[in-house]
C-alpha cells in the first residue's frame, strides 16, 4: 500500500504478509530497510553468528550477511518498507552502526516505535493500520541530512551503471572523505559498495518479474563487467548461483520500489 506524498520521499509502502514459514525468503544484503511488526508465530533469524530470536517488532537493514528465517507455526506480520536511504530521515543513528543486526524498535524510535506498533497491529484491516501508522511516522521530527549526501544516494540506486565513482564527489561538490563518510552514515556502507549493491538487486528484481531467458544481458545493462563478474558478485552477496536462487518461486519481497513523487 502506498503512503502519502509527505512520507513517500523515504518511505516505499506499507505491506502486510501471512503464510506458512516455508515460504519465507532469505534475507539478503540490499539497499533498504524494513520495520517490522510480527503478529504470528516468534521467527528466528539464522546466520553466521548462529539463530537469533527476532523481537516482536523490530528494525532490519541488511547490507553485507545473509539470514534465513524459522519459525514453528504460520508467519504474520506487517512491515513499513523504506526506501534506499529513507532510514537516515527516521533517526539520528549512524545506520553503518544499525545494519545486520534485529535493532528492536523501541530502542530504534522510543514512544513513537510503541505507537508504531500500536497502530500496524490494532484492529482493522490494512488500509485503516497504514493510515494510523503514518499519522506517527508525520509526528516523528526527521534529522536534518545533507542533500548532497542523499542526491549521491539516489543517484547511484537509480543510476548504477552510468555513476563514476570516481566523478561523483566533484560532481556534488563534496570531497571524497566526506562523501564516503556521509554516505557511510545515511546508507549503511561506502558508494562502492552501495553500488554494488543496487546492481545485485537490479538483476534479481528483473530476474523474477520479467523471466528473461538468461540473466547476463540484465547483468552487464546495470553494470557488470561480465558473466564472470556477474556470477562471482552473485555468489558473493547470494551464496549461491544465480540459476539456483532465482529457479525457486519467490513472493512480492521482491516487488520494486514504487515511484518517487
Amino acid at each position: 500500500m502506498p503512503v502519502g506524498q509527505a512520507l513517500a520521499r523515504y518511505v516505499d509502502r506499507i505491506w502486510t504478509w501471512e503464510g506458512d514459514p516455508s515460504e519465507l525468503p532469505a534475507l539478503l544484503p540490499g539497499t533498504g530497510a524494513e520495520l517490522i511488526f510480527h503478529r504470528g508465530s516468534q521467527v528466528t533469524a539464522h546466520g553466521a553468528d548462529g539463530p537469533v530470536a527476532l523481537p516482536r517488532a523490530h528494525l532490519l537493514c541488511m547490507r553485507r550477511e545473509r539470514w534465513t528465517l524459522r519459525a514453528d507455526g504460520m508467519v504474520a506480520f506487517t512491515a513499513v518498507r523504506l526506501r534506499a536511504g529513507g532510514l537516515a530521515y527516521l533517526t539520528d543513528h549512524p545506520v553503518e552502526d544499525l545494519i545486520d543486526r534485529a535493532v528492536d524498535i523501541d530502542d530504534l524510535l522510543g514512544p513513537a516505535g510503541r505507537q508504531l506498533t500500536s497502530a500496524l497491529n490494532g484492529a482493522g484491516d490494512l488500509a485503516v493500520r497504514a493510515a494510523r501508522a503514518e499519522q506517527v511516522l508525520r509526528r516523528q521530527p526527521a534529522p536534518r541530512r545533507d542533500p548532497r549526501i542523499m542526491a549521491a544516494v539516489h543517484q547511484l540506486y537509480r543510476q548504477p551503471a552510468s555513476t563514476s565513482l570516481q566523478d561523483l564527489a566533484p560532481a556534488l561538490g563534496v570531497s571524497t572523505r566526506h562523501l564516503r563518510r556521509g554516505f557511510s552514515a545515511v546508507a549503511g556502507v561506502s558508494p562502492k559498495e552501495f553500488q554494488r549493491l543496487v546492481r545485485f538487486q537490479q538483476v534479481i528484481r528483473t530476474m523474477l518479474l520479467k523471466a528473461p531467458a538468461s540473466a547476463v544481458p540484465v547483468a552487464l545493462a546495470v553494470g557488470y563487467y561480465d558473466q564472470s563478474h556477474f556470477i562471482k558478485e552473485f555468489h558473493r552477496l547470494a551464496g549461491e548461483s544465480p540459476g539456483r536462487m532465482l529457479s525457486r518461486p519467490q513472493p512480492h519481497f521482491y516487488l520494486p520500489s514504487l515511484p518517487r513523487p
